[in-house]
């Protein structure tokens, strides 16, 4: 099994690297294979994503896209948020929560799907306003 969570864990931070949503997916992955509970495999996600964010916060930072006084700012309310999220998530029945999540998962891939068919449909125009 520690070969299967290995893989795993390198394809979904892979995904999440390149921003497909590999924390949702990790919520998935710990829910069906691993028999995680809802509540314990959200807050795994979130310290999986303490980690990869801290990487790219980094990166972004390096590169002097990110002005501090932002940073600290959106990180105040990001707490702020996720304190009381956590307050929530505990108040409300995990099996709520799971499906919740399941519904909202589902709904944003069918949205994503619907934006990616229709996006092929649109008509190309070069420069001067014409179809090619």
């Amino acid at each position: 099994m520690v070969i299967i969570d290995f893989v795993a864990a390198v394809l979904l931070g892979a995904l999440s690297g390149m921003g497909i949503g590999g924390g949702g997916l990790l919520v998935i992955y710990l829910t069906l294979i691993r028999s995680v509970d809802q509540i314990s495999a959200q807050g795994l996600n979130l310290f999986f994503f303490i980690f990869a964010s801290a990487a790219a916060l980094f990166v972004h930072m390096t590169k002097r896209k990110i002005p501090l006084g932002i940073l600290i700012y959106c990180s105040a309310f990001g707490m702020t948020a996720a304190y009381f999220g956590a307050a929530a998530a505990n108040a409300v029945n995990p099996v709520l929560v799971r499906k919740l999540f399941g519904g909202m998962l589902v709904v944003a891939g069918g949205i994503a799907l619907v934006r990616n068919l229709t996006a092929g449909k649109k008509a190309k125009l070069d420069e001067n306003g014409k179809k090619f």
